[in-house]
């Protein structure tokens, strides 16, 4: 078939559809519309019925122009041979002609249509053939297609129509007269093991316990429909601060006490605190035009988290406390209190004793008793030292742990370990023994602990004048004792040496030498004119500054275990305070070394010196990142739509609560942020400025970078870090402090040794 035979037949197809459809449309428009407007009627108020209905006709019509398209193509040669006779039944020679006589006839034949083919022929093929009798089918079948999807939807249409009729028409007064619907009320239930009652309060600002069930009820009598009453509730659930929705639903027969009437609920488990609406309780003020729109009252629930037990030691009152040799008991005093129940509360003690790899361990459990409050366990005891099983040179620690009634996992909490030391006694040493015997290990106490120890006497003095002069005395000589080992320990770096022997045997000795005067003037001589290759000081490591703030050290040492000898230990704290001051110079001094022993860059070149060229050069400084640079996308995005008033990007409220919940954990402040995106929610223009406070509140703190970032140095190495790579010292560590003495040893304590001024803590 020629292109031209085919765009003629093509345009006779299309002006017999149109003529067909303009046949159709009046019969059709008689049959559809009463469908149609019963079905609009019952979906009246329900989009989703709507949108069916346009659907189904849409459908409807797409399938009968699919169908009269093919039976047109079909059938449209035949209806023109029948409708004219011009053409001779020789129509089909259009679609096929084979030898060269068919071919002049067809150019014959469409000449003929191009003459008599007008709308009055299409017209009268369209009333022949699409007769009233095919249309009267295609009705019945379109009936019977809509009565069955109408009998599908009835119920649905039902609930449709009692929902629209008690959501769109009727005030809130009316609908509670309507459902004879009772004041909403709260019901509590705190979780079993807290013991509280539960509480029925009418709406109102609630303090309730962790993980309880808060429960919203209304109760509903008289005549009612279930699907009515459900549909009404659903359409207005409470509404949550954190965002959560809650539908009033009807109690099964077995939990509803009144069986007469109908209890409707919803059910919420208190994990934080939060503030609730709803727009139909008693006290809310509701908008009979638009109540959605309305800001509705509301209440706060306040969630008090189940804490953990808290365990108190009362006695000992230092978690360190040595005991005197002639101690005969110990006394030990606890307290554990919780929120509900302490539930078990044990003092836990271990006994250590030897020394080195023969310690030995033995461990004892004691239950503290329970008393007449269940809340807290109080107990005060006073231990022999033989009940504990403590002899000299044993030490004894111990600690309480306590734990709650908390469900299904109870709270545990263990106190810090205190101990208490029994001391070996002192053994002297005897001048006559063959062979000498080594001398014992120093535990000394940093210079701040005397310092302490002294302003507790002086406390204690103070809170008590009436204080026994003896207790004054030995502890005053405790802490002089401790001061003169700590001045020898600083001696030893300028090369004093501590004696052997007592100092009545020494002087004994220096005065059995006495009588050779001849002797003593060689002596003399020989240091007045000889010259000394081992002095003291001079086999140090320090230089004369650091030697000349460790004499000063060594000084005020001196002068405040003189004080305390004096038993006056209020003239002793200002030496002390002296030598503590100078240690830390002495630490600061060792450092200002180890600077000048560092690394030394090279030399900067004369001829890129006052140049300007800032080639290989980078910045010094670290670039601090900004909190605004760790936004996730959605809450800065959420910011700045909030900053230039414009549309609020779609789920912002959810995206609002929780970077709120994630960055506000204080109840106060997230009630307040939350409180901030309800009122936007409700449209408040006004309210933009103080969500977008609360957001910027809740960003974190920024992390402080001490280095300058990788992605920020030069591309290129510099001359300055070659040489410095080249020198090895990168991966290096330089060593800070002095190599202590030989003579310290080992304790069964567990007290800090201090070898050197410059190590450890002063």
């Amino acid at each position: 078939m020629s292109a031209a035979s085919n765009s003629q037949l093509m345009t006779l197809e299309k002006d017999l559809l149109v003529a067909v459809l303009r046949r159709r449309f009046a019969l059709c428009l008689a049959v559809w519309v009463p469908w149609v407007l019963l079905l609009s009627t019952l979906a009246l108020g329900r989009t989703a019925f709507y949108f069916l209905c346009v659907v189904l006709l849409a459908l409807i019509i797409a399938l009968d122009l699919w169908y009269w398209r093919r039976r047109i193509a079909r059938n449209i040669l035949s209806w023109l041979n029948h409708a004219c006779p011009e053409l001779e039944d020789s129509s089909q020679l259009i679609q096929k002609a084979d030898t060269p006589i068919a071919s002049l006839q067809r150019q014959r034949l469409l000449q003929k249509l191009a003459a008599v083919c007008d709308q009055a022929l299409m017209q009268n093929i369209a009333r022949h053939f699409a007769s009233a009798g095919a249309l009267g089918r295609d009705v019945l079948i379109i009936n019977a297609l809509l009565a069955f999807a109408l009998f599908l939807i009835a119920p649905y249409m039902k609930e449709a129509q009692l929902t629209s009729k008690a959501i769109s028409t009727a005030t809130t007064s009316q609908v509670a007269q309507l459902f004879k619907m009772g004041e909403l009320h709260l019901r509590v239930q705190a979780p079993t093991y807290t013991g509280i009652a539960q509480i029925e309060s009418s709406p109102r600002d609630l303090e309730v316990a962790e993980q309880s069930q808060v429960n919203w009820c209304v109760t509903l009598d008289g005549n009612r429909d279930e699907a009515e009453a459900q549909a009404y509730f659903k359409a207005r659930p409470i509404i949550l601060s954190n965002g959560d929705k809650l539908s009033l639903r009807a109690l099964d027969a077995a939990t509803n006490k009144e069986p007469s009437k109908a209890l409707y609920c919803a059910q919420w488990l208190a994990s934080e605190s939060v503030f609730w609406s709803w727009p139909e309780a008693a006290n809310a003020k509701l908008s009979e035009e638009s109540p959605s729109n309305t800001k509705a009252q509301r209440w706060t629930i306040k969630v008090n988290p189940d804490n953990a037990p808290m365990v108190q030691i009362e006695q000992p009152k230092e978690m360190l406390q040595v005991l005197s040799l002639t101690s005969k008991e110990i006394t030990m005093q606890v307290t554990a209190r919780d929120d509900y129940r302490v539930n078990n509360a044990q003092l836990h003690m271990t006994l250590a004793r030897g020394s080195g790899e023969n310690i030995r361990f033995s461990d004892k459990e004691v239950p503290i008793p329970q008393g007449s409050d269940p809340k807290s366990r109080s107990w005060k005891r006073t231990w022999s030292l033989q009940e504990l099983g403590m002899e000299a040179g044993d030490e004894l620690y111990f600690f309480v742990r306590a734990t709650d009634n908390a469900q299904p996992v109870p709270h545990q909490t263990t106190s810090a370990t205190y101990t208490l030391r029994m001391p070996l006694p002192e053994v002297k040493e005897e001048a006559t023994s063959v062979i000498p015997i080594l001398a014992k290990p120093e535990s000394l106490r940093s210079q701040r602990q005397i310092i302490i120890d002294t302003e507790n006497l002086l406390t204690d003095i103070k809170a008590n004048p009436k204080i026994n002069a003896l207790v004054v005395r030995n502890r005053s000589e405790i802490i002089a004792n401790d001061q003169a080992a700590l001045r020898r320990r600083y001696g030893k770096f300028l090369g004093e040496e501590s004696s052997l022997f007592d100092d009545e045997e020494h002087d004994e000795h220096e005065g059995g030498h006495g009588g050779n005067s001849e002797g003593g003037k060689m002596t003399d001589m020989a240091a007045a004119f000889g010259h000394a290759h081992d002095q003291a000081e001079n086999a140090t490591l320090f230089d004369e500054a650091t030697k000349k703030i460790l004499r000063r050290v060594l000084v005020a040492m001196w002068d405040a275990e003189k004080s305390l000898r004096a038993i006056n230990p209020a003239t002793a704290l200002a030496p002390e305070n002296k030598a503590l001051e100078g240690i830390k110079q002495l630490q600061q001094a060792d450092r200002i070394y180890l600077h000048k022993a560092a690394f030394t860059p090279p030399v900067i070149k004369e001829e890129k010196r006052l140049s300007g060229d800032a080639k290989d050069a980078r910045d010094w400084k670290s670039q601090q990142m900004s909190n605004e640079a760790s936004l996730p996308s959605d809450v800065a995005t959420l910011m700045q739509a909030l900053a230039d008033d414009a549309a609020l990007p779609a789920n912002w409220s959810k995206t609002a609560r929780a970077w709120i919940a994630q960055g506000l954990p204080q109840d106060e402040q997230r009630l307040a942020a939350q409180a901030a995106v309800q009122d936007v929610s409700d449209g408040c223009a006004s309210c933009k400025a103080n969500l977008r406070a609360w957001l910027r509140q809740a960003m974190p703190a920024p992390s402080l970078l001490l280095q300058t970032p990788r992605h920020t140095s030069s591309a290129t190495s510099s001359a300055l870090e070659k040489a410095w790579q080249a020198s090895g010292l990168a991966s290096s560590r330089v060593s800070e402090g002095v190599s202590s003495a030989p003579n310290s040893k080992a304790s069964p304590t567990t007290r800090a040794k201090q070898s050197a001024p410059s190590g450890g803590r002063p």
